[in-house]
Protein backbone atom coordinates (compact mmCIF):
# COMPACT_ATOMS: atom_id res chain seq x y z
CA UNK A 1 0.00 0.00 0.00
CA UNK A 2 0.95 3.47 -0.80
CA UNK A 3 1.60 5.48 1.98
CA UNK A 4 -0.41 8.87 2.42
CA UNK A 5 1.28 12.17 3.28
CA UNK A 6 -0.43 13.76 6.12
CA UNK A 7 1.69 17.01 4.98
CA UNK A 8 -0.07 17.13 1.70
CA UNK A 9 -3.75 16.35 2.92
CA UNK A 10 -3.66 18.81 4.99
CA UNK A 11 -2.09 21.08 2.50
CA UNK A 12 -4.88 19.99 0.21
CA UNK A 13 -7.58 20.32 2.41
CA UNK A 14 -6.88 23.69 3.86
CA UNK A 15 -6.21 24.98 0.46
CA UNK A 16 -9.64 23.47 -1.06
CA UNK A 17 -11.48 24.46 2.15
CA UNK A 18 -9.71 28.30 1.48
CA UNK A 19 -11.13 28.02 -2.21
CA UNK A 20 -14.29 27.29 -1.38
CA UNK A 21 -14.87 30.05 1.05
CA UNK A 22 -13.35 32.53 -1.45
CA UNK A 23 -15.78 31.15 -4.03
CA UNK A 24 -19.01 31.56 -2.04
CA UNK A 25 -17.05 35.02 -0.91
CA UNK A 26 -16.83 36.17 -4.48
CA UNK A 27 -20.51 34.90 -5.07
CA UNK A 28 -21.64 37.00 -2.19
CA UNK A 29 -19.17 40.01 -3.63
CA UNK A 30 -21.00 40.03 -7.09
CA UNK A 31 -23.94 39.59 -5.86
CA UNK A 32 -23.61 42.66 -3.68
CA UNK A 33 -22.14 44.90 -6.15
CA UNK A 34 -24.71 43.84 -8.68
CA UNK A 35 -27.25 44.87 -5.81
CA UNK A 36 -25.55 47.86 -5.61
CA UNK A 37 -25.49 48.82 -9.53
CA UNK A 38 -29.44 47.86 -9.31
CA UNK A 39 -30.22 50.27 -6.54
CA UNK A 40 -28.08 53.14 -8.09
CA UNK A 41 -29.26 52.80 -11.75
CA UNK A 42 -33.10 52.77 -10.49
CA UNK A 43 -32.29 56.07 -8.52
CA UNK A 44 -31.05 57.45 -11.73
CA UNK A 45 -33.86 56.18 -13.58
CA UNK A 46 -36.25 58.28 -11.43
CA UNK A 47 -34.32 61.05 -11.57
CA UNK A 48 -34.02 61.24 -15.13
CA UNK A 49 -38.11 61.21 -14.86
CA UNK A 50 -38.32 63.63 -12.21
CA UNK A 51 -36.13 66.03 -14.42
CA UNK A 52 -37.99 64.98 -17.26
CA UNK A 53 -41.45 66.26 -15.62
CA UNK A 54 -39.94 69.50 -14.30
CA UNK A 55 -38.52 70.60 -17.36
CA UNK A 56 -41.64 69.16 -19.47
CA UNK A 57 -44.10 71.32 -17.18
CA UNK A 58 -41.82 74.31 -17.73
CA UNK A 59 -42.07 73.75 -21.76
CA UNK A 60 -38.01 73.01 -22.50
CA UNK A 61 -38.86 69.69 -24.07
CA UNK A 62 -36.70 70.05 -27.26
CA UNK A 63 -33.60 71.12 -24.99
CA UNK A 64 -33.90 68.31 -22.63
CA UNK A 65 -34.00 65.86 -25.22
CA UNK A 66 -30.83 66.91 -26.97
CA UNK A 67 -29.06 67.03 -23.65
CA UNK A 68 -30.64 62.95 -22.86
CA UNK A 69 -29.47 62.41 -26.31
CA UNK A 70 -26.16 63.65 -25.10
CA UNK A 71 -26.53 61.72 -21.79
CA UNK A 72 -27.03 58.66 -23.63
CA UNK A 73 -23.94 58.61 -26.06
CA UNK A 74 -21.72 58.75 -22.69
CA UNK A 75 -23.71 56.93 -20.41
CA UNK A 76 -22.47 53.38 -19.96
CA UNK A 77 -25.77 52.57 -19.04
CA UNK A 78 -28.07 54.49 -21.92
CA UNK A 79 -31.17 55.65 -20.84
CA UNK A 80 -34.40 55.19 -23.02
CA UNK A 81 -37.28 57.95 -22.46
CA UNK A 82 -40.81 58.68 -23.78
CA UNK A 83 -42.94 61.96 -23.03
CA UNK A 84 -46.49 61.49 -23.69
CA UNK A 85 -49.21 64.66 -23.23
CA UNK A 86 -52.41 63.54 -22.42
CA UNK A 87 -55.47 65.65 -23.05
CA UNK A 88 -59.09 64.13 -22.52
CA UNK A 89 -57.65 60.88 -22.61
CA UNK A 90 -56.61 61.07 -26.02
CA UNK A 91 -52.32 60.19 -25.66
CA UNK A 92 -50.13 62.23 -27.37
CA UNK A 93 -46.38 61.76 -27.89
CA UNK A 94 -44.06 64.71 -27.40
CA UNK A 95 -40.63 62.87 -27.74
CA UNK A 96 -38.79 59.85 -27.37
CA UNK A 97 -34.99 58.63 -27.46
CA UNK A 98 -33.92 57.95 -30.93
CA UNK A 99 -34.92 54.01 -32.02
CA UNK A 100 -36.77 53.79 -28.56
CA UNK A 101 -40.23 54.92 -30.11
CA UNK A 102 -43.06 52.96 -29.02
CA UNK A 103 -42.82 51.91 -25.29
CA UNK A 104 -45.29 48.86 -25.44
CA UNK A 105 -48.76 50.21 -23.82
CA UNK A 106 -49.65 48.80 -20.48
CA UNK A 107 -46.46 49.90 -18.81
CA UNK A 108 -47.81 49.96 -14.51
CA UNK A 109 -46.86 52.87 -12.72
CA UNK A 110 -43.57 53.17 -10.91
CA UNK A 111 -40.66 50.11 -11.53
CA UNK A 112 -41.37 46.99 -13.88
CA UNK A 113 -39.62 44.87 -15.97
CA UNK A 114 -40.54 43.14 -19.80
CA UNK A 115 -39.66 42.44 -22.92
CA UNK A 116 -38.48 45.11 -25.63
CA UNK A 117 -37.10 44.97 -29.06
CA UNK A 118 -36.07 41.30 -27.70
CA UNK A 119 -34.13 41.93 -24.92
CA UNK A 120 -34.87 42.70 -20.67
CA UNK A 121 -35.35 46.18 -19.66
CA UNK A 122 -36.09 48.05 -16.93
CA UNK A 123 -38.71 50.45 -16.76
CA UNK A 124 -39.89 53.46 -14.81
CA UNK A 125 -43.24 55.57 -15.02
CA UNK A 126 -44.59 58.49 -13.43
CA UNK A 127 -46.85 60.69 -14.00
CA UNK A 128 -46.83 65.30 -13.60
CA UNK A 129 -49.34 66.45 -10.48
CA UNK A 130 -51.69 67.93 -13.29
CA UNK A 131 -52.20 64.54 -14.56
CA UNK A 132 -51.04 65.52 -18.77
CA UNK A 133 -47.98 64.46 -18.94
CA UNK A 134 -46.40 61.10 -18.35
CA UNK A 135 -42.78 60.10 -18.39
CA UNK A 136 -41.42 56.35 -19.34
CA UNK A 137 -37.91 55.55 -19.29
CA UNK A 138 -35.67 52.21 -19.34
CA UNK A 139 -32.51 51.04 -19.36
CA UNK A 140 -31.13 47.78 -20.67
CA UNK A 141 -30.69 44.71 -18.44
CA UNK A 142 -27.83 43.85 -20.30
CA UNK A 143 -25.88 47.35 -20.02
CA UNK A 144 -26.58 47.04 -16.48
CA UNK A 145 -25.50 43.71 -16.16
CA UNK A 146 -21.97 45.33 -17.81
CA UNK A 147 -21.95 47.96 -15.25
CA UNK A 148 -22.41 44.97 -12.42
CA UNK A 149 -19.34 43.19 -13.76
CA UNK A 150 -17.19 46.03 -14.23
CA UNK A 151 -17.83 47.16 -10.43
CA UNK A 152 -17.73 43.38 -8.95
CA UNK A 153 -14.78 42.18 -11.21
CA UNK A 154 -11.85 43.90 -10.04
CA UNK A 155 -12.77 42.98 -6.87
CA UNK A 156 -12.15 39.96 -7.54
CA UNK A 157 -9.25 39.47 -9.55
CA UNK A 158 -6.86 40.67 -7.09
CA UNK A 159 -8.14 38.11 -4.67
CA UNK A 160 -7.80 35.42 -7.78
CA UNK A 161 -4.25 36.46 -8.15
CA UNK A 162 -3.63 35.84 -4.54
CA UNK A 163 -5.41 32.28 -4.40
CA UNK A 164 -1.53 30.58 -5.30
CA UNK A 165 0.13 32.73 -2.92
CA UNK A 166 -2.66 31.63 0.04
CA UNK A 167 -2.11 28.02 -1.26
CA UNK A 168 1.64 28.24 -0.75
CA UNK A 169 1.14 30.31 2.54
CA UNK A 170 -0.77 26.91 3.53
CA UNK A 171 1.63 25.14 2.27
CA UNK A 172 4.72 27.01 4.29
CA UNK A 173 2.10 26.92 7.58
CA UNK A 174 1.37 23.08 7.25
CA UNK A 175 5.35 22.23 6.86
CA UNK A 176 5.96 24.18 9.59
CA UNK A 177 3.46 22.95 11.98
CA UNK A 178 4.59 19.59 11.57
CA UNK A 179 8.00 19.77 12.06
CA UNK A 180 8.20 18.61 15.60
CA UNK A 181 6.88 15.34 14.13
CA UNK A 182 9.82 15.60 11.92
CA UNK A 183 12.09 15.97 14.55
CA UNK A 184 10.41 13.12 16.51
CA UNK A 185 11.10 11.00 13.60
CA UNK A 186 14.52 11.58 13.33
CA UNK A 187 14.97 11.13 16.76
CA UNK A 188 13.44 7.53 16.86
CA UNK A 189 15.67 6.54 13.71
CA UNK A 190 18.21 7.10 15.23
CA UNK A 191 17.95 5.08 18.43
CA UNK A 192 20.19 2.14 19.07
CA UNK A 193 18.28 -0.70 19.14
CA UNK A 194 20.91 -2.08 21.75
CA UNK A 195 20.25 0.17 23.83
CA UNK A 196 16.80 2.54 23.79
CA UNK A 197 16.61 5.38 25.29
CA UNK A 198 13.26 7.74 26.01
CA UNK A 199 12.41 10.36 23.57
CA UNK A 200 13.16 14.17 24.97
CA UNK A 201 11.19 17.07 23.24
CA UNK A 202 10.10 18.95 26.15
CA UNK A 203 8.23 21.40 23.55
CA UNK A 204 6.04 18.92 21.57
CA UNK A 205 3.00 20.37 20.67
CA UNK A 206 -0.23 18.45 23.07
CA UNK A 207 -1.00 16.31 19.74
CA UNK A 208 1.71 14.50 19.84
CA UNK A 209 3.26 14.89 23.26
CA UNK A 210 1.06 11.99 23.89
CA UNK A 211 2.40 9.66 21.49
CA UNK A 212 5.96 10.57 22.45
CA UNK A 213 4.62 10.05 26.33
CA UNK A 214 2.96 6.30 25.10
CA UNK A 215 6.36 5.72 23.52
CA UNK A 216 8.42 6.57 26.33
CA UNK A 217 6.09 4.09 28.55
CA UNK A 218 6.13 1.85 25.90
CA UNK A 219 10.53 1.70 26.01
CA UNK A 220 10.86 -0.44 29.61
CA UNK A 221 8.59 -3.12 28.47
CA UNK A 222 10.39 -3.64 24.93
CA UNK A 223 13.59 -3.31 27.30
CA UNK A 224 12.43 -6.18 29.42
CA UNK A 225 11.37 -8.05 26.73
CA UNK A 226 14.60 -7.85 25.15
CA UNK A 227 16.08 -8.48 27.96
CA UNK A 228 14.08 -11.54 28.56
CA UNK A 229 14.70 -12.80 25.17
CA UNK A 230 18.56 -12.60 24.90
CA UNK A 231 18.23 -14.72 28.39
CA UNK A 232 16.09 -16.93 27.35
CA UNK A 233 18.10 -17.64 24.46
CA UNK A 234 21.38 -18.22 26.40
CA UNK A 235 19.39 -20.45 28.86
CA UNK A 236 17.93 -22.57 26.77
CA UNK A 237 21.18 -22.76 24.31
CA UNK A 238 23.43 -24.03 27.35
CA UNK A 239 20.27 -26.12 28.32
CA UNK A 240 19.87 -27.79 25.14
CA UNK A 241 23.89 -28.26 24.66
CA UNK A 242 24.32 -30.85 27.76
CA UNK A 243 21.88 -33.01 25.93
CA UNK A 244 22.47 -32.95 22.18
CA UNK A 245 26.46 -33.68 23.59
CA UNK A 246 25.35 -36.60 25.74
CA UNK A 247 23.31 -37.96 22.23
CA UNK A 248 25.97 -38.00 20.29
CA UNK A 249 28.04 -39.82 22.55
CA UNK A 250 25.24 -41.90 23.13
CA UNK A 251 24.98 -42.14 19.01
CA UNK A 252 28.81 -42.83 18.84
CA UNK A 253 28.98 -45.62 21.23
CA UNK A 254 25.93 -47.73 19.59
CA UNK A 255 27.93 -46.91 15.98
CA UNK A 256 30.93 -48.28 17.50
CA UNK A 257 29.59 -51.44 19.39
CA UNK A 258 31.07 -54.70 18.83
CA UNK A 259 28.08 -56.56 21.04
CA UNK A 260 24.21 -56.30 20.43
CA UNK A 261 24.09 -55.76 23.96
CA UNK A 262 26.33 -52.55 24.23
CA UNK A 263 24.30 -51.44 20.95
CA UNK A 264 21.13 -52.03 22.66
CA UNK A 265 22.19 -50.34 26.41
CA UNK A 266 23.41 -47.14 23.90
CA UNK A 267 20.42 -46.69 21.64
CA UNK A 268 18.03 -47.26 25.08
CA UNK A 269 20.26 -43.91 26.20
CA UNK A 270 19.80 -42.44 22.95
CA UNK A 271 15.84 -42.57 23.18
CA UNK A 272 15.76 -41.86 26.79
CA UNK A 273 18.13 -38.63 25.80
CA UNK A 274 15.35 -37.76 22.63
CA UNK A 275 12.38 -38.00 25.29
CA UNK A 276 14.37 -35.45 27.43
CA UNK A 277 14.66 -33.31 24.70
CA UNK A 278 11.31 -33.77 23.35
CA UNK A 279 9.99 -32.72 27.17
CA UNK A 280 12.48 -29.35 27.27
CA UNK A 281 11.59 -27.61 23.96
CA UNK A 282 7.96 -28.77 24.71
CA UNK A 283 8.13 -26.41 27.67
CA UNK A 284 10.27 -24.03 26.17
CA UNK A 285 7.71 -23.65 23.45
CA UNK A 286 5.29 -23.28 26.52
CA UNK A 287 7.11 -20.49 27.67
CA UNK A 288 7.93 -18.83 24.79
CA UNK A 289 3.66 -18.76 24.37
CA UNK A 290 3.15 -17.84 27.57
CA UNK A 291 5.95 -14.81 27.91
CA UNK A 292 4.60 -11.70 25.60
CA UNK A 293 1.60 -12.56 26.84
CA UNK A 294 -0.68 -9.82 27.96
CA UNK A 295 -3.30 -9.74 30.37
CA UNK A 296 -6.40 -10.64 28.01
CA UNK A 297 -10.47 -10.82 28.83
CA UNK A 298 -10.84 -12.90 31.37
CA UNK A 299 -14.06 -14.56 33.04
CA UNK A 300 -14.65 -16.61 36.28
CA UNK A 301 -14.83 -20.06 35.45
CA UNK A 302 -15.00 -23.25 37.69
CA UNK A 303 -11.45 -25.34 37.64
CA UNK A 304 -12.79 -28.72 38.82
CA UNK A 305 -13.65 -30.35 35.40
CA UNK A 306 -10.54 -29.63 34.28
CA UNK A 307 -8.61 -30.69 36.80
CA UNK A 308 -10.49 -34.08 37.46
CA UNK A 309 -9.73 -34.57 33.60
CA UNK A 310 -6.24 -33.48 34.32
CA UNK A 311 -5.89 -35.69 37.35
CA UNK A 312 -7.42 -38.92 35.40
CA UNK A 313 -5.49 -38.47 32.45
CA UNK A 314 -2.37 -38.75 35.02
CA UNK A 315 -3.42 -41.71 37.02
CA UNK A 316 -1.66 -43.85 34.41
CA UNK A 317 1.79 -42.34 35.29
CA UNK A 318 0.99 -42.12 38.48
CA UNK A 319 0.40 -46.02 38.69
CA UNK A 320 4.02 -46.89 36.63
CA UNK A 321 5.59 -45.64 40.39
CA UNK A 322 3.65 -47.12 42.62
CA UNK A 323 2.66 -43.25 43.68
CA UNK A 324 -0.37 -42.57 44.89
CA UNK A 325 -2.75 -39.57 43.75
CA UNK A 326 -5.28 -38.31 45.78
CA UNK A 327 -8.13 -35.69 44.38
CA UNK A 328 -10.05 -33.67 46.85
CA UNK A 329 -12.16 -30.89 44.53
CA UNK A 330 -14.13 -28.63 46.28
CA UNK A 331 -17.62 -27.42 44.20
CA UNK A 332 -18.98 -24.45 42.96
CA UNK A 333 -15.24 -22.88 43.09
CA UNK A 334 -14.93 -19.50 40.65
CA UNK A 335 -11.20 -18.00 39.56
CA UNK A 336 -10.45 -15.80 37.36
CA UNK A 337 -7.83 -16.65 34.48
CA UNK A 338 -7.74 -17.82 31.24
CA UNK A 339 -9.31 -22.05 31.05
CA UNK A 340 -6.09 -22.71 28.60
CA UNK A 341 -3.11 -20.83 31.25
CA UNK A 342 -5.05 -22.62 34.38
CA UNK A 343 -4.00 -25.96 32.89
CA UNK A 344 -1.07 -25.34 31.44
CA UNK A 345 0.00 -24.03 34.63
CA UNK A 346 -2.35 -26.86 37.03
CA UNK A 347 -0.24 -29.59 34.24
CA UNK A 348 2.99 -28.52 35.40
CA UNK A 349 2.48 -28.35 39.45
CA UNK A 350 1.37 -32.37 39.07
CA UNK A 351 3.89 -33.60 36.62
CA UNK A 352 6.45 -32.07 39.25
CA UNK A 353 4.82 -33.53 41.63
CA UNK A 354 5.08 -37.18 39.68
CA UNK A 355 8.37 -36.73 38.43
CA UNK A 356 10.07 -35.42 41.73
CA UNK A 357 8.39 -36.94 44.84
CA UNK A 358 9.60 -40.26 43.75
CA UNK A 359 8.66 -44.24 43.93
CA UNK A 360 6.05 -45.15 46.51
CA UNK A 361 5.01 -41.44 47.32
CA UNK A 362 1.09 -40.10 48.04
CA UNK A 363 0.24 -36.85 46.00
CA UNK A 364 -2.50 -34.99 47.00
CA UNK A 365 -4.34 -32.53 44.70
CA UNK A 366 -6.99 -30.21 46.13
CA UNK A 367 -8.99 -27.49 45.11
CA UNK A 368 -10.54 -25.51 48.45
CA UNK A 369 -12.83 -22.27 47.99
CA UNK A 370 -12.65 -20.23 51.06
CA UNK A 371 -13.87 -16.08 51.94
CA UNK A 372 -10.45 -14.75 50.49
CA UNK A 373 -10.95 -16.77 47.54
CA UNK A 374 -10.01 -20.18 45.91
CA UNK A 375 -6.66 -22.26 46.45
CA UNK A 376 -5.76 -24.86 44.32
CA UNK A 377 -2.54 -27.19 46.13
CA UNK A 378 -0.51 -30.13 44.84
CA UNK A 379 1.43 -31.82 48.00
CA UNK A 380 3.65 -34.71 48.17
CA UNK A 381 5.51 -36.78 50.89
CA UNK A 382 8.53 -36.94 48.98
CA UNK A 383 12.57 -35.51 49.66
CA UNK A 384 11.27 -31.97 49.51
CA UNK A 385 13.15 -28.77 48.97
CA UNK A 386 15.12 -27.09 51.36
CA UNK A 387 13.25 -23.59 52.32
CA UNK A 388 17.03 -22.50 51.02
CA UNK A 389 16.11 -23.44 47.72
CA UNK A 390 12.62 -22.77 47.58
CA UNK A 391 12.97 -18.90 46.47
CA UNK A 392 15.02 -20.05 43.75
CA UNK A 393 12.73 -22.38 42.09
CA UNK A 394 11.19 -20.05 39.77
CA UNK A 395 14.16 -19.55 38.06
CA UNK A 396 14.94 -21.11 34.67
CA UNK A 397 16.67 -24.20 34.74
CA UNK A 398 16.63 -24.48 38.48
CA UNK A 399 15.40 -28.22 39.47
CA UNK A 400 16.58 -28.09 43.47
CA UNK A 401 18.73 -30.58 44.32
CA UNK A 402 17.16 -33.55 43.36
CA UNK A 403 18.33 -36.34 40.70
CA UNK A 404 15.14 -37.15 38.66
CA UNK A 405 14.61 -35.92 35.44
CA UNK A 406 13.48 -32.48 34.15
CA UNK A 407 14.24 -29.79 32.64
CA UNK A 408 13.97 -26.60 35.49
CA UNK A 409 11.16 -24.92 33.44
CA UNK A 410 7.57 -25.83 35.03
CA UNK A 411 7.85 -23.59 37.97
CA UNK A 412 8.68 -21.00 35.79
CA UNK A 413 5.75 -21.83 33.44
CA UNK A 414 3.40 -21.44 36.53
CA UNK A 415 4.94 -18.12 37.69
CA UNK A 416 4.53 -16.08 34.91
CA UNK A 417 0.76 -17.49 34.55
CA UNK A 418 0.38 -16.20 38.29
CA UNK A 419 1.83 -12.92 37.41
CA UNK A 420 -0.07 -12.29 34.11
CA UNK A 421 -3.78 -13.59 35.96
CA UNK A 422 -2.86 -11.68 39.34
CA UNK A 423 -2.48 -15.42 41.19
CA UNK A 424 -0.02 -16.21 43.82
CA UNK A 425 2.40 -19.10 43.55
CA UNK A 426 3.11 -20.08 47.00
CA UNK A 427 5.51 -22.93 48.03
CA UNK A 428 5.78 -24.65 51.81
CA UNK A 429 6.35 -28.05 53.47
CA UNK A 430 4.04 -31.03 51.89
CA UNK A 431 3.18 -34.02 53.41
CA UNK A 432 4.51 -35.39 55.84
CA UNK A 433 6.58 -38.43 55.64
CA UNK A 434 7.48 -41.56 58.14
CA UNK A 435 10.71 -39.86 58.88
CA UNK A 436 9.15 -36.90 60.38
CA UNK A 437 9.90 -34.83 57.23
CA UNK A 438 7.62 -33.19 54.46
CA UNK A 439 7.74 -33.19 51.03
CA UNK A 440 6.96 -30.40 48.99
CA UNK A 441 3.73 -28.74 48.03
CA UNK A 442 3.32 -25.36 45.83
CA UNK A 443 -0.11 -23.75 45.34
CA UNK A 444 -2.25 -20.83 43.24
CA UNK A 445 -3.88 -18.82 45.72
CA UNK A 446 -6.98 -16.98 43.38
CA UNK A 447 -8.28 -13.63 44.16
CA UNK A 448 -12.70 -13.54 44.85
CA UNK A 449 -14.05 -12.74 41.30
CA UNK A 450 -14.95 -8.93 41.20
Amino acid sequence: MSRRSLRRQLTLLLSGALAVVWLLAAVVVYQRAHHEADELLDSQLTQVADTLLAFVSSGEIEHVVEVLHEHAVHNPVPTAFEIWYIDDDKPRRLAASPGHAGFESGLADGFSERQHDGARWRFFTAWSRDGHYRIAVAQAHAARERLAREIGLPLLVPATLALPFIALAVWWAVRRALGPVDALAREVDALDPRALAPLGGNALPDEIAPLRDAFNALLPRVTAALDNERRFTADAAHELRTPLAALKVQAQVAQRATTDDTRRRALDQVIVGVDRMTHLVEQLLTLARVEPAHPAGESAFDPAPALAELCAGRAAEAARHAQTLAVELAPDCRIVMQPAWFEVAARNLIDNALRYAGEGARIEVRLTRAAEGCRFSVADDGPGVPDALRARLTARFARGETDAEGCGLGLSIVERIAQLSDARLEFGAGLARPDGGHGFAAALRFAPPG
